[in-house]
């Protein structure tokens, strides 16, 4: 046996595995991911997968001189929009205290719970909303 660290390659390739696995157990997935680009350069994405009937934001991300802007927003609401055309009841997500729990909050997402710390100072919050 031999254990060796993932290039970006096998990382797809381990994500696909188990995509394949887990469709004899779970139907009416798909994939809800997109982006935003401004003058052809993608400054905004979502990766949002979803199971049954509900989504799961996997990345939400805006570079820099772009965010406060509404580009999340947008984001978020359409796969939303999107989730909710396709008979999904909610959408679940993590973030850091760093990163977003402010805006999902401002999203109407409702906190289940979060690991304080996660790591350093830092914590790691859960979030629900139902559609």
């Amino acid at each position: 046996m031999l254990i060796k660290k993932n290039t970006e390659d096998d990382s797809e390739k381990i994500h696909h595995m188990i995509q394949e696995y887990n469709s004899s157990y779970m139907c009416d997935s798909g994939d809800f991911s997109c982006h935003i680009e401004e003058n052809g350069q993608l400054v905004a994405g979502i990766v949002a997968e979803a199971a049954f009937d509900t989504l799961e934001v996997e990345f939400l991300c805006v570079r820099e001189p772009y965010r406060k802007k509404g580009y999340g927003r947008a984001l978020l609401g359409h796969v939303e929009n999107m989730a909710r055309d396709n008979g999904i009841k909610r959408v679940i997500l993590n973030t850091y205290s760093f990163q977003a729990p402010d805006f999902y909050r401002s999203m109407g997402y409702t906190e289940l719970f979060c690991i304080d710390p996660c790591f350093k100072d830092s914590k790691q919050y859960y979030f629900i909303k139902h559609l």
